[in-house]
């Protein structure tokens, strides 16, 4: 029984491998989604997925320390739009939410954790909250 368990276990873990199954996060235009470092969104309507590939840098100052510069996070993403990849990266200054225009599109987007004072922040801990819009609207 354990032996038919684990087997059945390990096909249900392959079958995603094998036929290219995506395990992307389904997204809509105009509405925030949470992206971890690896993981994948895809908004059908567009055409478009967002892979959120890794934070590049991490210089913000952390919370309850006096600064001279607020300092920048900043992400790397894949887009890819009607199987086109593009290399986009986001940069946040501080707490303030940059609005990217790329593609046609708009990025508003920050990323959590804040980093604190005697505190790492592991790249498991990094979320990217994102909203894409349409340029101009």
């Amino acid at each position: 029984m354990l032996k038919r368990l684990c087997f059945l276990l390990s096909l249900v873990l392959l079958i995603p491998i094998l036929f290219g199954c995506s395990s992307a996060l389904n997204a809509s235009l105009d509405s925030e989604f949470t992206l971890s470092i690896g993981q994948t969104a895809r908004i059908a309507s567009e055409g478009m997925s967002i892979k959120f590939v890794t934070v590049t840098s991490d210089s913000r100052c952390p919370k309850d320390v006096e600064c001279i510069q607020a300092g920048v996070v900043t992400c790397e993403t894949e887009i890819t739009k009607d199987n086109v990849k593009t290399q986009l990266f986001l940069g946040e200054v501080g707490t303030m939410i940059n609005n990217t225009p790329t593609l046609g599109y708009d990025f508003t987007f920050h990323v959590s954790p804040y980093p604190e004072a005697g505190k790492k922040i592991t790249k498991g801990d990094y979320r990217l909250y994102l909203i894409v819009s349409k340029s101009g609207q």
